[in-house]
């Protein structure tokens, strides 16, 4: 029997890809799906029938169709931030954890929320979630490392299971599965399996390994050993492979034959043959009761069994992703790879989803690669945004590319960095003359280089390797200059048309957070944890003056006006504006208790106004967005979207419309029309 459909909520046929879904007030697009983490599948979740699968983001809960690949819904947008999700084996119920410590159970048919379970703050989840076979538990990992089981109808804690550390350290959990039966639960801690009994809590036993599985009838188990090869650079392991009878704790099997490390074992649906997988991508099966091995596969990819026993594989290479039928040796699908896609992380993260794929449309199988609109959405990480014209808004993606999004079509199209040059964006410029400067770092040598990207021309300006790593650094750019500071308090100033070498600003003794140019790029402001804002002379390279502060906070952000005559800080509690030319206080904004970090700033083209972004606390809701009148300090309005960090925000050329970028991997656009004069 088919499993129930979510209920559609925010679902507008008009709107296919979900852009305009489920929109806060005043906002008129949304640029992103909401930042996903990439190394892990806690986030994911596909229906027992492979008909459709939920992905939680910062934004929300996402739901899809595995067919075609089109979202169907998105719930859970009043707080986003979803950490873990999982469905029901029967289909019915999914339960999801966010950063705020709250754990909803919903019926999946109806959206109706079955249970909420608001844990304290030693309680506050951390990452798993994952229901009984029975579909009457979830086991939850708090951020104490503790596994704990919790009743699904009533929210109650069925036991608690402690790690057990000589050395007192709280390690990693990395796997989180009940037992086909459910009369255990295991966990990956660090580098060993535990075993315990779920109603009690007590510990059954305890395994060296990573990975693990059990046999369908949860009698055995099995797991990876790791071998460590001495005297070997870089450190090199090798794994073998164990099987136990969980009553007895009998090992019944062991093989040898690998040669690296294993990172798959699962056993064949009949229980018969275990398979093995590493990471030169050999692939043993194993015959379980002769003891031997069975068949090598060499060059295989990540290998699944199916229901059936079919033994299916996925192989991700550098522009395409297989899918194959191990045994038969035939290629079942072909995808274009399209790295830091929404698509090519949920496929990495969650190989069943990209067999469940493959299968629903083996049917109209073809030797064509497939491509997906929605599985090529750029991920995005908007840490700046900038209009390049009215018609178009820039934005970091990932790593590797800007996206550029069309505000009249709302179609985005990346520009690429050449594969020479991929390493990780920090942040871009556009240039009045066309183009743009594009800030790369190399986090394997702590090399930041400088490119201009102009249609397809990419041309290298600069590089420099500073004396540290600078940790959550931060950029300002003028015309023919960028300036950039983090951990030290040194701020770094990049002449571009005239010195490869930075020049070294010093005076500030903690970190940098904020800096910003003057609009004729002679001044530079820059405001840091030593709890100063100073002014800098670019040309002179010499400190002007120290900016005059009510109370002795960080400035976080800092902008000039457009005229350049006013300089606004952010910081906690207040909004500052000073004199730009005269460098005194002009007036000092108390912040609502609901916004007391406005972190992110930017000044309207005319200068009459200026906006402000909070940064998220614990049991905050949505992000404020406050519009100010500057000569008069009134809050004009106030925006409420993002889920988490506003982290930029930027005025298109005409003042009309208010472009903001979060730490939810989320960029709106917000039409100020109604509050500003045009």
């Amino acid at each position: 029997m088919p499993n129930p459909k979510p209920a559609p909520l925010n679902f507008n046929p008009d709107d296919p890809t979900g852009t305009t879904w489920a929109l806060p007030e005043g906002a008129i697009a949304r640029i992103g799906k909401g930042y996903q983490e990439y190394n892990t599948d806690r986030e994911i979740s596909v229906s027992p029938d492979n008909t459709f699968f939920a992905f939680g983001t910062r934004l929300g809960l996402w739901w899809y169709d595995i067919s075609s690949m089109l979202p169907i819904a998105l719930w859970e947008t009043e707080q986003g931030l979803i950490s873990a999700v999982d469905i029901s084996p029967d289909g019915r119920l999914i339960a999801y954890s966010n950063w705020n410590g709250i754990i909803k159970v919903r019926d999946i048919q109806s959206g109706e929320c079955i249970i909420e379970i608001n844990r304290s703050e030693i309680y506050t989840t951390k990452g798993h979630i994952t229901f009984s076979p029975n579909n009457s538990w979830i086991a939850i990992v708090n951020r104490g490392g503790i596994v704990e089981i919790l009743d699904v109808q009533s929210g109650e804690c069925i036991s608690q299971i402690e790690q057990e550390s000589n050395d007192g350290k709280v390690y990693h959990i990395s796997k989180l599965q009940f037992s086909p039966d459910g009369q255990y639960i295991a966990a990956t801690i660090g580098k060993q399996t535990y075993l315990w009994n779920p109603k009690t809590g007590s510990i059954i036993t305890k395994f060296t390994g990573w990975c693990f599985a059990f046999s369908p009838d949860s009698g055995l188990i099995a797991c990876e050993n790791t071998t460590i090869i001495p005297d070997t650079t870089p450190v090199r392991g090798i794994s073998d492979v164990s099987v136990w009878d969980i009553k007895t704790g009998k090992r019944i099997v062991h093989f040898t034959e690998h040669k690296e490390l294993v990172r798959t074992i699962r056993f064949s649906p009949c229980g018969q043959f275990l398979i093995s997988h590493d990471l030169s991508k050999i692939l043993n099966v194993w015959d379980l009761s002769m003891g031997v091995l069975k068949e090598t596969y060499i060059d295989c990819g990540r290998p699944f069994y199916l229901p059936n026993g079919r033994l299916i594989a996925t192989d991700f290479n550098r522009e395409i992703i297989e899918v194959w039928d191990v045994e038969q040796g035939e290629k079942l699908q072909t995808y274009e790879q399209q790295v830091d896609s929404i698509g090519y992380r949920w496929f990495s993260k969650c190989p069943k989803l990209l067999i469940a794929h493959t299968l629903s449309d083996e049917r109209t199988k073809t030797e064509n690669t497939h491509t997906f609109t929605t599985l090529n959405e750029p991920v995005c990480f908007p840490r700046k945004v900038q209009f390049r014209d009215g018609e178009a808004l820039a934005l970091r993606g990932n790593r590797q590319y800007i996206v550029l999004f069309n505000i009249i079509n709302k179609i985005s199209q990346r520009i690429s960095i050449p594969s020479e040059f991929h390493d990780s964006i920090k942040t871009f410029n556009i240039l009045h003359e066309g183009g743009m400067l594009v800030v790369n770092w190399n986090h394997n040598n702590n090399v930041y280089k400088v490119i201009k990207v102009c249609n397809a021309e990419v041309i290298p300006i600069a590089e420099f390797t500073p004396p540290m790593q600078l940790g959550n650094d931060t950029f300002a750019f003028s015309d023919e200059r960028i300036a950039f500071a983090g951990k030290g308090g040194i701020i770094y100033l990049w002449d571009l048309k005239h010195s490869k070498v930075p020049r070294q600003f010093t005076g500030h003794t903690e970190h940098v957070w904020s800096l910003a140019f003057s609009p004729d790029g002679k001044r530079l402001v820059s405001g840091s944890s030593d709890k100063t804002a100073r002014i800098w002379d670019v040309d002179l390279d010499e400190e002007i003056a120290t900016l005059p502060l009510n109370k002795p906070f960080t400035t976080m952000a800092l902008t000039h006006s457009p005229c350049g005559k006013m300089i606004a800080g952010g910081m906690l509690r207040e909004l500052n504006i000073w004199c730009a030319e005269k460098l005194v206080l002009l007036c000092s904004i108390p912040q609502p208790e609901d916004s007391i970090r406005p972190f992110a700033l930017a000044f309207s083209p005319c200068g009459r106004y200026l906006a402000s972004g909070t940064w998220w606390q614990k049991d905050m809701g949505n992000m404020a967005i406050r519009l100010w009148d500057v000569a008069t300090g009134e809050n004009l309005h106030t925006f409420w979207g993002h889920t988490t960090d506003v982290e930029t925000l930027a005025f298109s050329p005409d003042g009309t419309i208010l472009a903001s970028g979060s730490f939810d991997g989320t960029a709106l656009l917000w039409d100020l029309k109604p509050y500003v004069d045009t």
